[in-house]
């Protein structure tokens, strides 16, 4: 067989621990007690196609390129793990992470302040507007799972990938069937203190998103996700 190189780089190996130790560090997310310390490339690369689908070698050329000369990550992949986050309408760690760390690296790049505030866990100080109603997002389907844990159509199978994407169409909906709900809640008021802390830093919804910050909607909403967990877990210790 013929083998053809497609990418040459050189320099030393201590550089080359550095920028992979970078990739680390922008990929890390919170991933709960049973999430790995580190991500395989070849495990973010299957994230960006369904089950058992081939990997696009361009993507795959693309991310390593990257990773060795600290750059921003590729587009083609990012918005392939995006779509796959609104086609399966789930979210996980290596998404999470890789989303977080292309967010991160794009910040960067610009020289802005934002990378100080995208975290590795929920930053409920943040007033990023997309990252907070990524965050609204799961508490208004938490407030739907508190009142009834065997609906088997949900608001995330429904309306997340609309509501990650046009705000101002969705989020009005989704109050209202919130108030329906947690009426019929015992946690309900616990619910409205929820909804109240992370709608006070939104003066209003917008009309569309793009691509970064559906980006940010969705780290806000896997963030959230996990402190719900967390909470839920310190309580079953106790």
């Amino acid at each position: 067989a013929r083998l053809a190189v497609r990418y040459w780089h050189e320099d030393n190996f201590g550089d080359f621990i550095t920028r992979l130790a970078r990739h680390h560090i922008d990929m890390e997310i919170d991933a709960g007690y049973r999430g790995p310390q580190f991500i395989s490339v070849y495990r973010l690369l299957k994230e960006t196609v369904p089950r058992d689908a081939d990997i696009p070698p361009l993507i795959e050329g693309l991310l390593m390129r990257s990773i060795i000369e600290n750059t921003p990550y590729p587009i083609p992949m990012y918005n392939a793990i995006l779509n796959r986050v609104k086609v399966e309408r789930s979210i996980n760690y290596a998404r999470a992470g890789f989303i977080k760390a292309y967010l991160v690296r794009i910040a960067r790049t610009r020289k802005q302040d934002e990378e100080d505030v995208i975290t590795v866990s929920l930053n409920e100080e943040s007033t990023n507007v997309p990252y907070r109603l990524g965050r609204l997002f799961a508490v208004l389907e938490k407030s739907q799972s508190d009142t009834n844990r065997e609906l088997k159509s949900t608001i995330t199978s429904k309306y997340f990938s609309s509501a990650a994407t046009t705000p101002a169409v969705v989020f009005p909906v989704l109050l209202k069937l919130a108030q329906h709900h947690i009426a019929k809640s015992d946690w309900g008021f616990k619910s409205n203190q929820q909804i109240e802390e992370v709608l006070g830093g939104i003066h209003e919804f917008p009309a569309y998103m793009n691509l970064e910050e559906q980006g940010m909607f969705m780290l806000g909403y896997y963030h959230q996700r996990k402190a719900f967990y967390k909470k839920k877990d310190v309580n079953d210790k106790k």
